[in-house]
């Protein structure tokens, strides 16, 4: 039974999850066997988690599943950019953003893909990659030419079904691919009889009868008028608008976290032979950004609401972190299903915050972009930019725990410019520039203004090999990395290389696993491989993850 969300709140605050803990394997001795593999995945990707949320608000569920599966304690991102719409996709590619098609929310369309599909602007090569619709990123995956984890799934069960489900548009499409044979995530808003106000409806790919019904469950309120505390600054900057990224306050149409893991359990239910679900659980994100991560001090002004912020969305994503996995074991799919937890970033709290605070809602989409692209635009740079696109040559930039840009004028000179005003931008620790397959240093590094000495051993480790997981020729021109604690566009955000964006859990459980933890550095495009060798599938194409080995147990079953 869900719990109140201010009793999810309480509950969080005070480092309890909300529901039950997935307990210990105990088999008996009699019980004992080897495990047969197993030939389904559930995928499970909670938005801006990083280790730093889990230990703060107690997160139960997760830790449970950390202790008895097999986790990576050293794991890490592993790519830039650290986004929504590039790492949904390395997790079931196996690609890192420079051989996977795109590399961040810009991407220029150096062999014309995209040409021809509907642009305002056709002329122009440069696009936002978020705002893409499901048929342009489809080719971009397609263009690339790899196959996806959904593909390998109907490969090794011929007419197995996988679905995939998300809040977030382009994150589902970037999961699923278009091998996927549902995507389930939101359409746009509707009226329903008898139901007042605006509902958004579930839209996708072939979504299931029994999750589209007219004005049924997975239908949420929505609208401008349900934003909760979120006009308040700072998370005014990318408020609510309804139930799609919160649960909201309507127990017969619950949003957020709790739309996304029902809709897997009724695939579960539903469909007699499925291979693959991939969800994604998009609340912890939206509080990060909104209130600035591990920094939100939660609902401190009168009219605060506790489900806006982060010890919720923490404990709401825990909670059906565990009713998934309870799932599986109460109809006995555990030992035949490898789940995988994991995060698409983690979080940098903008403590240093140098975007522009508006009244407007959603003022931080000009904070992030700059640019007229052929699927949108945004003129409107924040101060700190303002020498930069003053040049009159920047295509498009994205700036948030890092900042990249896209030149009109790609030759030498114009990058030396550009590279030598963004030296001078604040915080910023080092601007590096694209030369062919790797980024070169074009600056010094700023070793004595890091904000410790962890975040300069990190930096020496692994900016260089970070950095360059975006050199391709549709990737930015220029990088300038932030220090830690900076963000240039919300209060809490993704998209660099400092260690709260990128040390993220990477967790396996079910399967016949053990709980033997794996001490190497596992990363994101190393999940892919790592599934498929868990249920025996062989590659097919190459990958740049590496295929680590799972511990597997004795295989006897247990109940929660």
């Amino acid at each position: 039974m869900l719990l109140s969300f201010a009793s999810i709140a309480a509950v969080a605050a005070a480092g309890v999850a909300p529901s039950a803990a997935i307990a210990d394997d105990e088999p008996s001795q009699s019980g004992w066997h080897r495990p047969p593999k197993p030939d389904k995945v559930v995928v499970i990707v909670v938005d801006a988690l990083s280790k730093e949320i889990i230990d703060k608000y107690g997160m139960g569920n997760v830790q449970q599943m950390m202790a008895d599966g097999v986790d990576t304690p050293n794991s890490y991102l592993g790519h830039l950019g650290s986004v929504t719409v590039v790492s949904h996709n390395v997790i079931t590619s196996g690609q890192l953003p420079k051989h996977m098609g795109w590399t961040d929310e810009g991407y220029r369309d150096v062999d014309g893909v995209l040409s021809g599909q509907g642009a305002e602007n056709p002329d122009s090569d440069l696009w936002l990659t978020s705002d893409w619709s499901m048929e342009q990123m489809f080719a971009v995956q397609e263009h690339a030419g790899y196959p996806k984890l959904a593909d390998y799934l109907h490969t090794a069960r011929p007419g197995s079904k996988v679905v995939t489900i998300s809040p977030k548009t382009y994150a589902g499409y970037a999961f699923g691919g278009p091998g996927s044979d549902s995507i389930v995530t939101f359409g746009s808003s509707t009226t329903c009889p008898d139901m007042p106000g605006s509902w958004r409806a579930p839209g996708g790919v072939n979504v299931p009868d029994y999750i589209a019904t007219p004005c049924g469950r997975y239908y949420v309120p929505t609208g401008s008028d349900l934003r909760y505390d979120t006009l308040q600054f700072p998370a005014s900057l990318y408020p609510l608008d309804g139930a799609r990224y919160v649960p909201g306050k309507n127990p017969d149409h619950y949003g957020g976290d709790v739309w996304a893991a029902d809709a897997a359990i009724d695939v579960m239910r539903n469909e007699d032979d499925w291979s693959g679900i991939f969800v994604t659980l998009p609340g912890v994100d939206k509080a990060a950004h909104m209130w600035g991560g591990v920094a939100d001090p939660g609902a401190t002004s009168p009219d605060g609401d506790p489900m806006t912020h982060m010890a919720a969305a923490a404990a709401t994503a825990d909670q059906q972190v565990g009713k998934i996995l309870g799932e599986l074991e109460d109809t006995g799919e555990l030992d035949n299903t490898l789940v995988v937890l994991t995060a698409d970033h983690g979080s940098v709290a903008g403590s240093d915050f140098f975007g522009t605070y508006d009244p407007e809602p959603n003022y931080g989409y000009y904070n992030w972009y700059y640019g007229s692209v052929a699927n949108d635009e945004y003129l409107k740079p924040q101060p700190a930019l303002k020498a930069l696109t003053d040049t009159g040559n920047i295509g498009f930039s994205y700036s948030d725990s890092m900042s990249r840009v896209w030149l009109k004028d790609q030759s030498p000179a114009k990058k030396r410019e550009a590279a030598r005003i963004m030296a001078e931008m604040p915080n910023v620790s080092a601007v590096w520039a694209r030369n062919g397959d790797r980024f070169d240093k074009v600056s010094r590094v700023q070793w004595r203004n890091m904000t410790s000495r962890g975040e300069s051993r990190w930096f020496y480790r692994k900016a260089q090999e970070l950095v360059n997981t975006e050199a391709a020729p549709y990737g930015p021109d220029l990088i300038a990395t932030f220090f830690d604690d900076t963000t240039y566009s919300v209060a809490g955000d993704h998209g660099g290389i400092q260690r709260a964006s990128q040390i993220i859990p990477i967790v396996f459980a079910g399967g016949g696993l053990s709980s033997r933890d794996i001490r190497r550095e596992v990363r994101s495009v190393d999940i892919m491989p790592m599934v498929l060798r868990q249920l025996g599938i062989e590659a097919t194409y190459p990958m740049d993850g590496k295929p680590y080995w799972l511990p597997r147990g004795k295989g006897a079953s247990s109940s929660r």
